[in-house]
């Protein structure tokens, strides 16, 4: 099993899942400015760390496979584990839960914010988003869910 190598990976997602939570508060407080040169550039930001999400949760996966814990959830991970195998994970966990948390929070808060903006203009729907939530660019006359809408 190569947990040491599974934990030090995590290290690394947590801290990116933690700037990801601090750019999901950006994201909202630009919206709230109503500047769009700096919502531009949150945005931006925004779509760059979604496309590496996404390559890192493909690499969370495997990384649990080779070290055995393939389609574990945190908790069962430490329950398998006895606690000299667990390295950092106990704390790495909830700190975990508590960025996905945040970005959630954030996302949502922006997207109350923005469709009630659209509302406001008379447009009941957006333009289609250019992006996938895994961050690929759509097929051309392809509709789908905006950046705000990406999954976690």
């Amino acid at each position: 099993m190569s947990i040491a190598k599974f934990s030090a990976f995590m290290e690394g997602y947590v801290d990116f899942l933690e700037e990801m939570a601090q750019g999901e508060g950006e994201k909202y407080a630009a919206l709230l400015s109503y500047d769009h040169k700096r919502v531009d550039k949150v945005v931006s930001r925004q779509q760059a760390m979604n496309m590496r999400l996404s390559q890192l949760e493909e690499q969370r996966e495997r990384e649990q496979e080779e070290a055995g814990l393939g389609g574990l959830t945190f908790q069962e991970i430490l329950a398998r584990l006895d606690k000299s195998q667990q390295e950092k994970l106990p704390e790495l966990f909830p700190r975990f839960t508590r960025a996905v948390e945040e970005i959630k929070y954030f996302n949502g808060k922006s997207m109350a914010f923005a469709k009630e903006g659209l509302q406001m203009t008379g447009m009941t729907e957006g333009p289609a988003a250019p992006y996938t939530p895994a961050g690929r660019t759509r097929p051309e006359g392809i509709q789908g869910a905006s950046l705000f809408e990406a999954k976690i």
